[in-house]
């Protein structure tokens, strides 16, 4: 774990420590709990490897092409014209 220093209002400082003692944890603790929870909220629950597979699965229209045939006759073609 790293360390740091942080700012608290004095109420949430306060309101925390009388948590953490109700709680029978750490102010830490509680402070690291809100900071996962503030991630998982603006990322979403997904990591970045199922944000990379829904990008690749989905992509946006504006990266989607049309190709004139299919992706198993374009493979066929190829092979075929290799004399695989």
């Amino acid at each position: 774990m790293i360390r740091t220093q942080i700012y608290l209002p004095e109420d949430t400082h306060t309101q925390l420590i009388h948590l953490a003692k109700q709680e029978k944890t750490t102010l830490s603790k509680l402070i690291r709990e809100g900071a996962t929870t503030v991630i998982k909220k603006r990322r979403g629950n997904k990591s970045m490897q199922q944000k990379a597979l829904d990008f690749f699965a989905n992509p946006p229209k504006k990266y989607q092409v049309s190709l004139p045939k299919s992706a198993v006759e374009l493979v066929r073609e190829e092979r075929d014209a290799r004399g695989y």
